[in-house]
């Protein structure tokens, strides 16, 4: 395990959610009622980043094509509008542990 802190617990309580810079990753963070997610940030069909944020669905859009991913998994739930019989199964995206330390937010990459 290789712990990064990104942000401030407060920080993320705040606005919910945030794309952050781990290492040479950009990594999709969520706190939603107090549960904390991770996730791959950048969409795997065109490399936009993900930043609509559906905290009662547990999801996340693609505002570029909105492709829809699960928060929990990285499963892709919705293709991108331009390429509907594009393969979900196969787009998904990488989930990681997350924790607070000691008021903030670090990732397991």
């Amino acid at each position: 395990m290789v712990w990064k802190r990104t942000i401030s617990a407060k920080a993320l309580e705040k606005a919910k959610s945030a794309a952050v810079k781990v290492e040479d990753k950009v990594v999709f963070i969520a706190n939603i009622k107090g549960t904390l997610y991770a996730m791959d940030a950048v969409c795997s069909h065109a490399r936009c980043i993900l930043d609509q944020l559906d905290e009662e669905k547990l999801t996340v859009k693609c505002y570029c094509h909105q492709a829809l991913f699960d928060l929990r998994s990285g499963k892709m739930l919705e293709p991108p509008y331009v390429a509907p019989d594009a393969p979900k199964e196969k787009l998904g995206l990488k989930t990681y542990q997350i924790r607070d330390n000691g008021g903030w937010i670090e990732v397991d990459v």
